[in-house]
């Protein structure tokens, strides 16, 4: 078991854990992408939201820790805390995979890829010479495989 994978599992029954007792939910139905009707849907969303929400106050603490406000001074920085606080933001980061169906396996293959298409738009001069959208307006995003393919016949 990969250290992801270790992640991942501990989070899973953390959040089974926390939406079982103090929710009266099932995080494993939660969860589960074949559960497309409108009520799953709907709380999927819900707890997509409560943990963007969670993740987003916990990297304001993070930066709380952080010398960020030029009009005060800050002669110390609690290298520890700011290691929590990355530690609190992974543990909401890693209940919004679970909740969208991102297992470790399927994030590490996302990621390369999108890792590869970042790379590609430097190369061609991403922000300047380089635009995302096709001559039909979509994004490369939304044509990732198709960009990849065509990278790899250069």
């Amino acid at each position: 078991m990969s250290v992801l994978d270790e992640i991942f599992a501990r989070q899973y029954e953390l959040n089974k854990r926390i939406l079982k007792e103090r929710h009266g939910q099932d995080y494993d139905r939660l969860c589960d992408q074949n559960n497309q009707d409108k009520e799953s849907i709907k709380q999927r969303v819900e707890w997509l939201l409560n943990y963007n929400r969670a993740q987003i106050h916990e990297s304001i603490e993070l930066e709380q820790e952080l010398p960020w406000k030029w009009w005060k001074d800050k002669d110390h920085i609690d290298w520890d805390h700011v290691r929590i606080e990355l530690i609190d933001e992974l543990h909401f980061w890693v209940s919004k995979c679970q909740l969208v169906g991102l297992d470790p396996q399927k994030l590490a293959g996302l990621y390369a890829k999108k890792n590869r298409l970042n790379q590609i738009r430097q190369d061609k001069g991403y922000g300047s010479t380089y635009d995302k959208t096709n001559a039909a307006g979509v994004e490369d995003n939304d044509r990732l495989d198709e960009v990849l393919k065509e990278a790899d016949k250069k």
